[in-house]
């Protein structure tokens, strides 16, 4: 884990200080606020973070960089994972997960949402979780568009983050840099699509039930603990 940690530090330049008497599973999630996957496992991993202790690594990975701003329309391109049968197994996924699930007819541009969320990382990681989630769910649970500025704007406001900085950010994409970091952190890794996850030293690429993210946090768990152990002997 310490050779992933470290990549994570050197390559999006903006890691956690950690104190390693006090060592913590560490779950990396890498997402896209436009895959409805990735929706549903954070719900997952939610669910996980209420039951086992661990520190949650919100990790942005742009699936689609060379986007138009506007975005594109579903109904004008054949996009994979978009289909009856799959939009019925997230559908079931989802109210699993006690969440609110429609995926829009539009794929957004995400790199403004991307940016929005990395403003609210610098002013900590209690605002950051805020924003995060209520990006997700003004996409797949209220259908708006995250790519407007407006939209995000105001996602920004009721979730109690700076409006002035936000534009100011958004104007000058002012993340750009960091959103490529991390995007080099992914492949450099040999994550090129989203949902995945790194627990530990585990990578885990696609979806996941919960119980397997649950077995793998609880063997990871038992590492650190380990390794505890071995510090202190």
């Amino acid at each position: 884990m310490a050779e992933h940690r470290d990549r994570y530090r050197d390559h999006a330049g903006h890691g956690h200080e950690h104190d390693d008497t006090e060592e913590r599973p560490r779950v990396l999630v890498f997402f896209d606020y436009a895959c409805p996957f990735c929706y549903v496992d954070q719900a997952r991993i939610d669910s996980l973070a209420s039951e086992i202790d661990f520190e949650m690594v919100l990790v942005p990975l742009e699936l689609r960089p060379d986007m138009p701003e506007e975005g594109w329309q579903i109904s004008e391109l054949e996009v994979e994972g978009h289909s009856d049968r799959v939009a019925q197994h997230l559908e079931k996924a989802a109210e699993k997960e006690g969440i609110e699930l429609s995926v829009p007819g539009f794929l957004p541009n995400t790199h403004k949402a991307l940016t929005v969320a990395e403003v609210a990382r610098d002013e900590g990681d209690a605002l950051h979780q805020t924003v995060h989630r209520a990006i997700f769910d003004a996409y797949f649970g209220k259908g708006l568009d995250i790519g407007d500025g407006e939209v995000l704007l105001e996602i920004a406001r009721q979730s109690g983050l700076d409006t002035e900085a936000v534009a100011t950010a958004l104007r000058e994409d002012a993340y750009a840099d960091r959103l490529h970091r991390f995007r080099h952190v992914a492949l450099h890794l040999g994550i090129d699509g989203t949902p995945a996850a790194l627990i530990c030293n585990e990578l885990l690429i696609g979806s996941r039930p919960k119980e397997v993210v649950r077995q793998a946090l609880e063997r990871c768990g038992v590492r650190v603990h380990e390794g505890e152990e071995a510090l202190e002997s």
